[in-house]
Formats: C-alpha cells, structure tokens, sequence
C-alpha cells in the first residue's frame, strides 16, 4: 500500500503546476508529456520547483534507471524554497512523445521518495540549444 500512497503523493507535486501529467504509474514513475514536438535544434528540458529540502538531493532517472542529473539545492536558507532547477532530457528518454522519469530524494544514506513540501511542482519544455 505504501507505493500506492507514494503514486498518489507523486501526482498531487505534478498535477497543481499544471503540467502535462498523463499518468503516475504504479511504480513510482511520473509520465509527462511533451508540450509539443521537438524540432530541428531543440531539446526536451524537465523542470523542477524544489521547495525546502535541506542538505538532500534529488536525483532524477527515466523509468529505467537512466540517470539524468541530480539536483542539489545548497545554498538555500533553512525552510526556505530552493528554487527552480532544469535538466536536459536525451532523446533517448523520449517515446511517443512523452518522458517517465523518478525523482528520490538522498539524504544522509536514504535513498526515498520526496515530500509535496520537497518537490513542488515538474514539468517538460522544449527550447532551442544553440
């Protein structure tokens, strides 16, 4: 029941920003959609409002454990927000134009998934890289 518990914490940190949350799955992952297709010269970006996390981590991976980055919001005043972070998604991560991705929070040696405090909000975009 716990990862029920975890899917449904997961959807509420999604779901309020507005975000293209087709579906939280069962185990754990977020499915986001695109908000449009990518064209020549652009790259699917996932962004992330950490609010107060403290000395932890967030590292994020696709559904199979493809690391993509970790957020690490040092820095930030105790229980304040840590702000907003963006990570770059491979086309690889991409099918059918949509992302699954998990984000945990490390602290210490846990390794566990992050609070509606922690996590505010995730959402894909797509912008140029030059």
């Amino acid at each position: 029941m716990r990862l029920g518990a975890v899917a449904l914490v997961l959807l509420a940190i999604v779901a309020p920003q507005g975000s293209a949350a087709q579906e939280q799955r069962e185990d754990g992952a977020i499915v986001l959609n695109l908000p449009r297709p990518i064209g020549a010269g652009e790259t699917a970006f996932l962004e992330i409002a950490v609010g107060a996390i403290g000395r932890a981590q967030i590292e994020v991976t696709t559904d199979t454990g493809q690391p993509l980055g970790t957020v690490s919001p040092f820095g930030a005043r105790v229980g304040q927000d840590a702000g907003a972070f963006t990570l770059p998604i491979p086309a690889s991560a991409i099918r059918d134009g949509r992302v699954a991705v998990r984000l945990m929070v490390r602290q210490g040696g846990t390794l566990r998934p992050p609070t509606a405090e922690e996590v505010r909000g995730a959402k894909l975009s797509v912008g140029g890289t030059r």
